[in-house]
Order: C-alpha cells, then structure tokens, then sequence
C-alpha cells in the first residue's frame, strides 16, 4: 500500500523531487537503450617507449571514452568516460571492455618524464596521433582498427638536466591572439603576427607571418620530423617567417584547427629562447582566427627547454633591453 501511495504521489506531483529524479532516470534509460545500437566496442593496445625506444614501466595512463550514453558523474551526467591504467614492464597497456564513439590519450605521464612536444599542445586537431575513432557516423575520419601485436605508439623524455621555465597557456580553451584577416600585425608575447587571404581555386587558404618583436630577434620554424624538440636551434632563425593553411587541413563546419605548429623565438644576442606551439582555426564569420597556445621560455640564455614543470618561473620581461 506505502508503495502504491508513494506512485499516487508522484503522478499528481506532490514529491517534485522525487519526480524529477523518476523522470531523469528514465531519460537516462531510454538514451543509453538507444547509444547501445551505435557506440562501437572499444579496444585499444598501446606502448610506451623513451628517447632511446626503451619500454617504460609504470607509466599512468588516462583516456577519455567519448559515447552516446549518459555518464554519470559527481554533479550530474555527461558523454564521456575517463579510464585509467599503469603501463606494464614491457612498455605496454590496453583498453578493453568499453564501448563509445572515440578514445583520447587524455593523459601520459611518469616521474622524471616529460611529454616530447608532439603531445604537449594538447590540441586535439583531425589526424592527430591520440584521438582514435570507433564510429563512422557522417565524418570523414578514418576509423581506426586495433591491433594486439602492432600496439600505438608513445613517447616520454626522460629528463637529463631540467631547467626551471616560464611555461604558460592553456589548451582547455581558445587563448592565443585573436586575429583578423587582413588586420595589422598584433603582437602577442614576444612576435607580432597578422593574418591574410589568400586565393586559390581549391578553397580558402590563409597565409600567417610570424615576426620578432625585438629589432635583433629570431623566429624558425620547429623541424617536424624531430619529436622531441627539446632543445633550441643554434641557427636558420629570421626575423620573420610566414606560413598558410585551409581547407586541406581545417574543417570550416566544425570549427577544427588547420595549422597546429611550433617555432622558436630568439632574443637579441640570445639572451632567452622560447619554444611556442600554436593550433590556428579557420576564420569565423566575422574573419576572425582564434588560436589555442602554450609556450615553454628559458630566460637563462640557455638553449636546453628541459622543464621542471613544478617550477615553472614568473613572466621575464621580453622585451627588456
């Protein structure tokens, strides 16, 4: 009869509460019932490996599961899982058991280690190595396929002789310089850059040019083919230098980043060196570029970008003479 009562109740709705909690959980139900017929299983083999290609033990692995079905966490639902794991002795670790969309190497890390710079923007742009699809639903990403003997590889640095850097940024959100197409040069920490249309038949392209602010200052590229990137060029800096990007590598509709990139910035008579990396997004309907950024500064002269990332130091003035 109490249970009865308690129905009669929350029909004529004199327990909200408890009510909206009826409700939600069979939301819940009815949209989790439903994401089982689309989220995919989710398998996945991984290794983690130093500079020197040896396998590392006890590396903490977190992913992120992205699916259709409602979560729940401590302050409501959300659409994503995180998971976690340890590396074994040879290196390496796997994920096994779910079920979603997409997975995200969310986190890597290890005492004494530091990510090399291909992971560091964290930026996830379309291709990147550490987002792998599961489901193919109207996108052109390729879906990605497992495999136990050939496992994703990922790298640390294992550090030598860290330096205290200033390290800044943010890559949760947009906070590099906003930029308009065909604007003047902003300047931005220690470079000014400007943004401009370039036409071609294929589609849309912006050209990007980067230059010191310093009079003597440097800028150079970051050498792609090199992982780590831990260590200044001596050499090949300009005072400007200018790169493009579109429709090749962003994605209008979604708003994806076409150009993730690094470059070094050099001081007049290298008094500091700077590593800076950058995720450019295709201007918004108002020709504006937002940027994702993080940098890494050694204010000691030094070209060595090994960081202590506990320590990172106060904001130098850049542009002191």
């Amino acid at each position: 009869m109490l249970t009865v009562f308690l129905v009669l109740l929350v029909a004529l709705g004199f327990v909200p509460g408890v009510r909206r909690g009826f409700e939600e959980a069979v939301s819940v139900v009815r949209n989790n019932s439903l994401a089982r017929g689309i989220d995919g299983r989710v398998r996945f083999w991984g290794k983690v490996v130093d500079q020197n290609k040896a396998p590392l033990e006890g590396v903490n692995i977190t992913v992120a599961l992205t699916t259709l079905r409602m979560v729940k966490a401590e302050s409501g639902y959300r659409e994503y899982e995180l998971l976690t794991t340890k590396s074994a002795a040879d290196g390496t670790f796997m994920f096994d058991g779910g079920t979603g969309m997409t997975l995200d190497i969310d986190a890597l890390g290890k005492e004494g280690y530091v990510l090399p710079s291909a992971y560091q923007a964290g930026t996830r742009w379309p291709g990147a190595k550490y987002r792998y699809r599961y489901v193919y639903i109207g996108n052109p990403e390729k879906v990605f396929t497992p495999n136990r003997s050939r496992p994703e590889v990922f790298h640390l640095w294992k550090l030598v002789h860290p330096e205290p850097l200033e390290i800044g940024g943010d890559t949760s959100g947009l906070n590099g310089p906003e930029l308009m197409v065909g604007a003047a040069p902003q300047a931005f920490r220690s470079v000014s850059m400007m943004v401009s249309a370039i036409a071609t038949s294929q589609g849309p392209r912006w050209e990007v040019t980067v230059e010191a602010l310093e009079p003597d200052g440097g800028v150079v590229m970051a050498n792609p083919s090199d992982v780590f990137m831990f260590e200044a060029p001596a050499s090949g800096y300009a005072h400007s230098i200018k790169f493009s990007y579109g429709h090749d590598g962003a994605d209008l509709a979604r708003g994806d980043p076409g150009a993730p990139l690094r470059f070094f910035v050099r001081s007049h008579q290298g008094r500091w060196h700077e590593a800076e990396d950058y995720a450019f997004f295709a201007p918004n309907h108002y020709g504006k570029v937002l940027t994702q950024m993080r940098y890494w500064l050694n204010p000691s002269g030094s070209r060595n970008l090994e960081h202590d990332s506990a320590h990172p130091l106060p904001a130098p003035g850049l542009q002191d003479k």
